[in-house]
């Protein structure tokens, strides 16, 4: 956002709580203003605080970002009430849409398909008949919000009651609004979006689709344009289906219609009145800046460009780097960062959330980066992007890179086999892979090299008789490794022992360089980077990160 302002001479001001005080993102403004506290409810859900710091640096603007109050109409009227430009649609579209009941029944005049559905208020008592009108299974959804908060599915009559109220208290706490409604659920559906942009002259043009349905726990992890698999009757009429609903209530700025796709039936999700997170796959498909295209819109400038002068090329994949545990139902994962790092030069986009040096704090999402890569074909796209995830380095809190290279290799995802449960499905690409035997080599060496300062040993390298060193080495999962090793007589010999759970290896360090040690294993040899927090004596409970790196 502050790149695509400063293009235009626009001075830009960030916001940022106590724990945010270090990240990255405050390089990129001219100024920020602190907002004391550390929850998003004392920060950046703050309407009086977010509405005093723009009065104090003199904006004339505010745009709301991804989430916090970029979906609140009650803030998109608080902003014009103080007189300033709101970046986005105005508060009447966002409250439209902003409840899913209410964007319903729009989407209904506007001739868009919607599920079987029926709200639930407090005094409704003939729940199971709403119920059976809808028909098993079925979804108890919020209507308001979103992140998959407020969802649960039921599967027969005995479990509604119970569901309902539990997705009542969920909404209530998460989102201030408890109304929830019932509708049909679709076993195995794909996750479809169209990008749509309106301007004040009532212009709307859609900037294609996108395909989301790589998610855990009902939030997206890939994302990629166009989506894959989808005719071009289909795609057409969803594209005209998202159009004919912005036009209907009198879309202006970005948003973005959410369906849900089975075979050549597709049904109206939500929209979302704000710029996604995914919005960079779209910009690098079609070559337009979305955020520059809502500077502009908001301004009272036209839509640029007709819907025949959009044209699309190539493939883009995004990945959400998440601080997150997948062997852990991807419960956050939070901390120190020790190091982060990716090229700069591999061509491929890279939005940091973080930096080496700083904390990841659970008060916030668990997204801290986006990777966005691109090809001529999505098969380019997919190698483009399984590399640059590879060559990310984050040492500190757990992430979910493995499981998104892991996707990324998938013959099914590869095909575009996928649904939106996919993934809960496939608890292969989840599941915890072991420690490999040249990741222990490595630390290993690591200890031989330092001499005490990992393992008590005398001076490595040496031909003096000794036993077997032991130690145990636990992963993050808790999966235990017993080792014994004698480092080798000198450099470059193979370990005169080498011994993980009852299994001997033939182990040589075959060169180092910094903390890059290149280890054989049974005459095959990788190159891993080995970091430490602290000491690694077998008492000291230190951690070791491991990369594996490109020789």
């Amino acid at each position: 956002m502050a790149r695509a302002a400063l293009v235009r001479g626009v001075r830009t001001v960030g916001l940022y709580s106590d724990v945010d005080a270090e990240l990255p993102y405050l390089d990129d403004v001219d100024e920020a203003v602190r907002l004391p506290g550390q929850s998003a409810a004392d920060t950046y859900l703050n309407v009086t605080a977010v509405l005093d710091a723009a009065q104090r640096t003199n904006c004339d603007a505010v745009h709301p970002g991804y989430g916090f109050l970029a979906e609140s109409a009650e803030f998109a009227e608080a902003v014009a009430a103080a007189g300033l430009v709101f970046v986005g649609p105005p508060a009447e579209c966002v409250a439209a849409m902003g409840s899913k009941v209410r964007a319903k029944e729009l989407a209904r005049k506007a001739s868009v398909p919607v599920l079987p559905d029926a709200v639930i208020s407090g005094a409704t008592a003939d729940l199971l008949e709403l119920a059976a009108r809808v028909g098993y299974p079925l979804l108890v959804k919020a209507s308001a919000g979103g992140g998959g908060r407020g969802i649960r599915l039921v599967e027969s009559a005995d479990d509604l009651p119970t569901a309902v109220a539990s997705a009542q208290r969920e909404a209530t706490a998460a989102f201030g609004d408890g109304t929830v409604f019932l509708e049909r659920f679709l076993a195995g559906p794909r996750h479809i979006e169209v990008q749509i942009f309106g301007d004040t002259n009532g212009n709307v043009v859609h900037l294609g689709d996108r395909e989301c349905s790589v998610q855990r726990r009902h939030q997206k992890l890939l994302e990629e344009c166009p989506a894959t698999l989808v005719d071009p009757g289909l795609r057409s009429a969803m594209a005209a289906a998202a159009v004919r609903l912005a036009e209907k209530i009198g879309y202006v700025g970005a948003g973005t219609c959410e369906f849900l796709v089975q075979g050549e039936d597709f049904f109206f999700l939500e929209m979302n009145t704000r710029l996604q997170v995914e919005h960079t796959v779209t910009e690098e498909v079609t070559g337009i800046d979305l955020v520059a295209l809502q500077l502009d819109i908001a301004s009272g400038a036209p839509l640029p460009i007709t819907q025949s002068e959009i044209t699309f090329a190539g493939h883009a994949i995004q990945a959400r780097v998440c601080a997150e545990d997948p062997h852990a139902g991807w419960l956050p994962s939070t901390g120190y960062v020790r190091r982060y790092w990716h090229p700069d030069d591999d061509g491929v986009r890279y939005e940091d959330g973080v930096c080496s040096g700083v904390t990841i704090s659970p008060h916030y999402d668990s997204m801290i980066t986006k990777v966005i890569a691109c090809g001529d074909s999505r098969d380019r796209a997919i190698g483009a992007l399984g590399d640059a995830l590879g060559s990310v380095q984050i040492q500190g809190p757990t992430t979910n890179i493995a499981v998104l290279q892991r996707v990324l290799a998938d013959a099914e995802y590869r095909r575009g086999a996928v649904t939106v449960n996919w993934l809960e499905q496939r608890t292969d690409l989840v599941a915890a892979e072991p420690l490999s035997v040249h990741a222990v080599a490595a630390v290993a060496a690591a200890a031989v090299d330092d001499g005490a300062q990992v393992w008590p040993l005398s001076a490595a390298w040496s031909n003096a008789p000794r036993p077997p060193v032991q130690c145990t080495v636990v992963d993050d999962h808790g999966a235990r490794y017993e080792l014994s090793y004698r480092p080798p007589a000198a450099a470059g010999q193979p370990f005169g022992l080498f011994r993980v759970n009852d299994d001997d290896f033939t182990v040589r360090c075959l060169a180092r360089n910094g903390n890059r040690w290149r280890v054989e294993v049974d005459g095959v040899a990788r190159v891993l980077q080995v970091s430490a927090d602290g000491d690694l004596a077998a008492d000291g409970g230190g951690r070791v990160a491991f990369d594996q790196a490109a020789d």
